[in-house]
């Protein structure tokens, strides 16, 4: 299996070699790619442009290092540019507010945050130590996007009509409005994981839909408050809650209509999967063609690196 499926690896690589960049760069040094221009970019050029947009979607795997590095890079820039950065991740939910805010006003480690999360708590909140720290330093506050795990879990489950009265009234009001290309490419991707074969995947598409509605409202929310007036909000969140557009930034959009940009950090080779997550793998093997029907481009922005040997 090619796990470039977590991301369309592919047509990064196919922009690095029509660049002539993939032998010649050195893998420590990312290169930051203008998805409408068609060419690299300096990093300050990059910055110089997000400076004008009200919202900021930087796309992640959660376990690769370089991309928490980028995210504690540029929260530093915005703020070192004289804006009102603010942090939105999918990292912490609504409920966890509270625990977020207490460590963000003391000086206690990051174990002290996880503590206080409990079993809930995202499983590699430490590989986000470095943001959280600069946030906190720089008093930049912190929002927590996500529906809570138990909630999304049961939706994934047992759909709408596993849910009580009280979880339906909790929803998004547009939870099932859906694009219908990112149902495709959701369905596509979703062909990965062998408990998903030969089963239904309405309710896992509509249990994902759940997160994208969340933090959507979430974001709006903030925005539209006395706190986020004037903000200029970076929102940390995995590749496929933002890539084309979708997701996230497309129910956004429909409630407040503000400028943005999405910047996506390239796999590229750097996810490493445990044995029983291969175990759970099934194999499959996505091309560019498997891609054709969105017909936009992923991102305004890449963050990649030179393709590395890739595990199979």
């Amino acid at each position: 299996m090619k796990l470039s499926v977590y991301f369309c690896g592919i047509v990064l690589i196919a922009i690095l070699a029509t660049l002539g960049e993939v032998q010649a760069l050195d893998s420590d040094s990312p290169l930051i790619i203008d998805v409408l221009m068609g060419e690299p970019v300096e990093m300050e050029t990059m910055l110089d442009d997000l400076a004008d947009a009200r919202i900021i979607y930087l796309g992640e795997i959660h376990t690769i290092a370089r991309h928490h590095k980028l995210q504690a890079d540029i929260l530093k820039s915005l703020k070192e540019r004289g804006l009102k950065p603010a942090l939105g991740m999918e990292m912490f939910s609504a409920e966890q507010q509270p625990a977020l805010d207490r460590w963000l006003s003391g000086k206690r480690d990051l174990n002290h945050l996880i503590r206080d999360l409990g079993k809930e708590h995202w499983t590699n909140l430490k590989d986000y130590e470095s943001v959280l720290a600069a946030a906190r330093d720089l008093g930049i506050p912190v929002i927590g996007l996500n529906a809570p795990d138990k909630l999304v879990r049961r939706l994934a489950r047992e759909g709408l009509s596993g849910l009580s009265p009280e979880e339906k009234s909790s929803l998004p009001e547009d939870l099932e409005q859906i694009n219908s290309l990112n149902d495709r490419l959701l369905r596509l991707r979703l062909r990965v994981h062998k408990a998903f074969e030969d089963k239904s995947l309405d309710n896992v598409v509509l249990a994902q839909s759940l997160r994208d509605a969340t933090m959507g409202r979430a974001i709006v929310e903030f925005l539209n408050s006395p706190k986020g007036k004037d903000a200029t909000m970076l929102v940390i969140a995995g590749t496929g809650h933002l890539n084309y557009g979708f997701g996230i930034p497309e129910r956004v959009k429909r409630k407040l209509d503000l400028p943005f940009r999405i910047i996506l950090a390239s796999e590229s080779g750097e996810l490493v999967l445990s044995e029983e997550e291969k175990r759970q793998m099934a194999p499959m093997h996505l091309t560019h063609r498997d891609f054709e029907f969105i017909e936009k481009p992923i991102a305004d922005y890449l963050h990649v690196i030179p393709l590395k040997e890739e595990t199979r």
